[in-house]
């Protein structure tokens, strides 16, 4: 089995879950079925010798609406960037639109309406291999796995997960849950603050294999980065986290985190 990165999942919490992923091969094909958002979505794979194989249909099946075909050049195409938005529709949060682009530039999309939350995730050197959602009678939610890319001097890849998992999280109940996964070692972090509040962060870890692996920026567009914290990764690593956070000036209504402090275990 290889080793892949899993990416999302965006969406509602309606319907099952699914997983359709390609362990040797690429993804040569999608059937999108669409129209006020998307009713369900296959996908075709091939392999180096020419073995085809064709996902069951995720969703339903959209009786009167859109189908568009994706057909890719693969192996010299393949799949990078996915993006969409999310919406309620008929009282049931869902993937409303959906677009996808290859490493030849070419974007397919966006299929159905683009209205709601948006969501995208772009990989740097990897390869979407395979995607894995929830669905019923429509598509509620989808994610990404990328193909983690052979060792390189600078493969830093970047990543969303946006379930939380683990002690936390601690905050007010605004804004969008996250959650960068597990990695060996943390690298750097990254803080972005102004004005007495944290404005965002984002973070470097370390795979497994020793390569570095950037997570998304979360939080907003403002603030100032701070300098970066920077650990001695076979030597030092995080122990305790603490802050505080609270109202911030100007709403009362609206918590923020205001403070942070992280302790190595060099004290």
């Amino acid at each position: 089995m290889e080793e892949f990165l899993t990416v999302g999942l965006w969406g509602g919490e309606g319907g099952d879950r699914w997983s359709f992923v390609v362990n040797n091969g690429g993804i040569i094909g999608m059937e999108i079925v669409h129209a006020n958002g998307i009713a369900s979505i296959t996908f075709k794979c091939g392999d180096e010798y020419g073995v085809l194989q064709h996902s069951r249909k995720f969703g339903g099946t959209g009786e009167g609406w859109k189908t568009d075909k994706i057909s890719l050049n693969w192996p010299e195409e393949y799949l990078t960037s996915i993006s969409g938005t999310v919406a309620d529709l008929w009282q049931h949060i869902i993937i409303r639109s959906l677009s996808f682009k290859t490493n030849k530039g070419t974007e397919y999309g966006p299929y159905g309406v683009v209205t709601g939350q948006p969501f995208s995730y772009s990989t740097e050197g990897g390869v979407i291999v395979g995607f894995h959602g929830r669905s019923g009678t429509l598509l509620d939610a989808i994610g990404a796995y990328v193909k983690i890319p052979q060792k390189k001097q600078d493969n830093t890849l970047k990543m969303a997960l946006p379930v939380p998992r683990g002690p936390g999280p601690w905050g007010g109940h605004g804004g969008m849950e996250w959650d960068d996964g597990v990695f060996p070692a943390i690298r750097e972090l990254h803080l972005y603050v102004g004005d007495s509040v944290i404005h965002a962060i984002h973070v470097s870890y370390q795979s497994k294999d020793g390569e570095p692996v950037l997570s998304l920026k979360h939080g907003g567009e403002g603030g100032e980065p701070i300098d970066p914290i920077k650990l001695e990764v076979s030597k030092e690593f995080l122990i305790r986290i603490a802050g505080f956070y609270g109202p911030i000036e100007g709403s009362s209504s609206f918590k923020a985190l205001r403070s942070i402090t992280f302790y190595t275990n060099k004290g």
